[in-house]
């Protein structure tokens, strides 16, 4: 079974490993239901071999009351000849540390450590999997090819794979312009939200629109406003 995933996850990486910047920063629009809420803002850097990235969610408006602090996402570890490889994940709520979930990647080992709610749990590390930010940067490194994507993705609390089918090309458009998309697509299931991506073709296949539905039938999306590169490799 492990080698079958590993085969699946190979037909995604691609057959050579994509250019990508040193450096990115990025800004999105949160919506919810047509009305926008927040804004994300995120960060990432890859020096002699590793990498650091950051995602921080701001509510605005009348929503900062209902949504007090701020969401951070953190992930760090290996840019390797597959792309990234997490050795680390952090989801923080400000509001309320309690709530703070963690992930610890041991390659080695193939141990996944999941730390919540005051619990420590353990569970098989699958190969190529990301965490819940890596995983929109992960494609930077490795574009989809002509296969659907079949990836393992922790959220800090377990670990799932998750299947993207190829919807094909798009031309849209955002604050930040418009792009030449690849549009995949996760189903939403009776248990797990479903997400669309938007990766731009001539932009280091970084995303440019995401829609989140979540089981329950709400609906976010974000939208790109704003995005640099640096020292392109």
């Amino acid at each position: 079974m492990t080698r079958l995933l590993a085969a699946l996850c190979g037909l995604w990486m691609g057959a050579a490993l994509a250019a990508a910047p040193q450096q990115v920063a990025a800004t999105y629009s949160l919506t919810k239901q047509g009305q926008q809420i927040g804004t994300v803002t995120e960060s990432f850097k890859q020096v002699d071999g590793r990498y650091q990235l950051e995602s921080v969610t701001s509510a605005i408006g009348v929503y900062a009351l209902f949504m007090k602090g701020k969401i951070r996402l953190i992930s760090s570890g290996d840019v390797t000849g597959q792309g990234l490889r997490p050795r680390h994940f952090e989801h923080h709520r400000a509001a309320d540390p309690a709530k703070t979930v963690q992930a610890d990647f041991d390659w080695e080992k193939m141990n996944l450590t999941h730390r919540f709610d005051g619990r420590t749990e353990n569970v098989a590390l699958e190969p190529g999997s990301q965490d819940r930010i890596s995983l929109q940067y992960q494609f930077m490194f490795a574009p989809p090819g002509k296969e659907d994507v079949r990836l393992f993705m922790t959220t800090g609390r377990k670990l799932n794979l998750y299947p993207y089918k190829l919807a094909g090309e798009e031309k849209i458009t955002t604050p930040a312009g418009q792009f030449q998309t690849i549009h995949l697509v996760k189903q939403r299931t009776a248990d797990e939200d479903g997400t669309e991506i938007w990766l731009a073709k001539k932009r280091h296949f970084f995303p440019v629109r995401i829609v989140i539905e979540d089981h329950k039938g709400g609906k976010l999306e974000q939208n790109l406003t704003a995005l640099t590169f640096e020292g392109d490799m």
